[in-house]
């Protein structure tokens, strides 16, 4: 199987001399597979995620995310390949309180000519293209596309930004605990819209939650308290 994400001996901490907050010998996801990411607080799923989009990079190590080194790119480089190839469905959503929800949901198109094509080629235009997919999450409703997105309840807002991240069809989906504000019995049926999206694309997906509930739905679960060895380091050098 073709690697989405291959790790090697990579060691992360935030600051120069803060303890290792992120060891990881070897981990592999496979392109097209779906990964759920479990361990609870301070196991490092937020370092990992933050690795795997380019917005950090480890002070040691391999990490490969779609074929490019990420460890070797420079910040402007990083920022230009997330663009393109990486779908992030924030924990807090991050959405633009001044722009409609189709504009929000349309934007990485604005900064990536790659995933503007492949909308505009799948619906013949940004708007239609949006449009699908806050109708597949069921966010089309006329009573809701004219209110701001602030107005919006915190469930409603979580999938505009899940339609947001699918937006141009991503060949990477990081989604950061995007059930955490929908009702238990709306989890399942929200991942498996997600799944869909990210199926017909070809999208890899790494999902972290603290809902194990929903583990059963992916290929694979990552415990990352296993494998992050960042506590046996800071023992090693005590």
């Amino acid at each position: 199987m073709d690697r989405a994400v291959d790790i090697r001996h990579l060691s992360f901490r935030w600051q120069r001399q803060a303890p290792i907050a992120l060891a990881l010998d070897r981990l592999s996801i496979g392109k097209g597979e779906r990964v759920f990411i479990e361990g609870p607080s301070g196991s490092g799923k937020s370092t990992l995620l933050s690795l795997l989009a380019g917005v950090t990079v480890p002070q040691q190590g391999e990490l490969t995310v779609l074929g490019r080194r990420l460890d070797q790119l420079a910040g402007a480089q990083r920022d230009h390949f997330r663009a393109h190839h990486i779908g992030y469905v924030f924990q807090m959503f991050n959405l633009i309180p001044y722009l409609s929800m189709v504009d929000n949901v349309v934007l990485p198109c604005r900064f990536s000519k790659a995933r503007h094509d492949k909308a505009v080629q799948r619906s013949r235009s940004l708007k239609s293209e949006a449009m699908r997919l806050l109708e597949h999450l069921d966010m089309a409703q006329a009573d809701l596309l004219h209110r701001p997105v602030t107005a919006l309840s915190v469930g409603q807002q979580q999938r505009v930004a899940a339609a947001r991240a699918l937006m141009g069809e991503p060949e990477l989906l990081i989604a950061d605990e995007p059930t955490s504000s929908l009702d238990a019995n709306r989890r399942e049926a929200f991942v498996r819209l997600l799944f869909q999206e990210c199926e017909q694309a070809g999208s890899t997906v790494v999902f972290v939650s603290h809902d194990t509930s929903l583990e059963g739905l992916f290929d694979r679960t990552i415990r990352l308290a296993e494998l992050n060895t960042a506590g046996e380091s800071r023992a090693r050098a005590d």
